[in-house]
């Protein structure tokens, strides 16, 4: 497993409700860091997290070989976090003033607060209405949240760490240099040179990678930026579809031909939900004839005669349930995507994350060369 990975894990542990000692103790020691003891109810507990994330995957976890695995992920883990904190509370990160002290109870007091009110207003949608009804949900919530461990000490222990975690980086990173402009141009042509050679010519590829949350530097040629009206639409048969928006669709015709905008008739007419996004209502969807996230009838539609060239508006089209009106807004350029202050920003956070990465790793580095960890069986 990558050290790098440990920042993230940190935080997983620490976000986890506490387990009672109690129950720990019950279970038994499965293996001591540098004296601490790990119960393997800890480890269970992490191994079941880990299970369920993995199956999400699509993985085999009843399988002998992904069970191992989960396993000495967890006790990594576990052994990374013990390092750390045992490591942060030396350098003295959680040593602080009654100021500091003051602002972790209040962030969470409003963290607990927040949560309890929802899972409150959650159980009043199941109770009777009535004073006796809100009660009930207002008992129900608290009840959920102590079984959970969501309690108020939860969040207090939560942003505790949150704030110790904050220092520890801080220390970390002392005498490491700011991320330069240079370096964040450098970065990004790196970036926007293997997005070009990856999917340049591989529209499939790219839009792959979007889909999946990668990062994407570089857009291939032949995409067209497309707005439309969706109107809901009732009847078995596509004609009696039509129908049933005619009056509305009919509106809509008359007020492009007299000179409205089509933009502003989406807001009045569409029910579209993704243009309720300003930004997303000025890009709109982007389309390519090779497109493999959109239905093949909709990429037809798009690269119709009837949208020969921007400004064209498309006659009702029938997709499911709904009536679409589309409207060829644009052209989408090809090549690089643009170094905006947002993206070189993010960027250059990134490229902080990296390096606070070197350094943590390296930090783990040493501290697992210099652990004594015992297991209980080699006792």
């Amino acid at each position: 497993m990558k050290k790098a990975c440990a920042w993230c894990l940190l935080w997983l542990v620490l976000c986890l409700p506490a387990m009672g000692q109690g129950e720990s103790e019950a279970e038994g020691v499965a293996f001591w860091v540098n004296g601490d003891a790990v119960y393997q109810a800890e480890i269970d507990a992490m191994m079941a997290t880990l299970t369920e994330s993995m199956a999400r995957l699509g993985l085999d976890t009843s399988d002998a070989t992904v069970l191992a695995t989960i396993k000495s992920v967890a006790q990594q883990q576990i052994i990374e976090d013990r390092l750390l904190t045992r490591d942060m509370t030396e350098q003295g990160m959680y040593e602080w003033t009654a100021e500091d002290e003051s602002a972790v109870v209040a962030s969470a007091q409003a963290a607990f607060d927040a949560l309890l009110a929802d899972y409150t207003a959650y159980y009043a949608g199941q109770e009777e209405s009535g004073e006796g009804g809100d009660a009930a949900a207002a008992q129900r919530a608290q009840e959920a949240l102590e079984t959970a461990g969501y309690t108020l000490g939860f969040f207090e222990n939560y942003y505790r760490n949150a704030l110790a975690s904050e220092r520890y980086e801080a220390w970390l990173m002392r005498g490491e240099a700011p991320v330069t402009d240079e370096a964040v141009e450098t970065a990004y042509q790196q970036r926007v040179a293997e997005s070009e050679g990856l999917y340049a010519q591989d529209v499939e590829a790219f839009e792959t990678a979007l889909a999946s949350g990668q990062e994407v530097w570089y857009r291939p040629a032949g995409y067209r930026a497309v707005l439309q009206i969706l109107l809901s639409a009732q009847g078995d048969t596509e004609a009696e579809k039509l129908a049933s928006v005619e009056e509305k669709t009919d509106e809509i015709y008359a007020r492009l031909e007299a000179g409205e905008a089509f933009e502003s008739l989406i807001a009045e007419y569409g029910e579209d939900s993704a243009f309720d996004d300003p930004e997303f209502a000025r890009t709109g969807y982007q389309v390519h004839p090779d497109s493999v996230l959109w239905e093949e009838s909709f990429v037809q539609a798009v690269f119709s005669d009837a949208l020969a060239r921007p400004g064209d508006v498309s006659q009702p089209l029938v997709f499911g349930d709904n009536v679409h009106i589309l409207y060829y807004l644009a052209d989408v350029e090809a090549g690089a995507v643009a170094l905006t202050d947002d993206l070189r920003e993010a960027l250059r956070a990134a490229l902080y994350g990296e390096q606070m990465d070197a350094r943590l790793e390296e930090r783990l580095d040493s501290l697992l060369a210099g652990a004594d960890i015992v297991f209980a069986e080699s006792e």
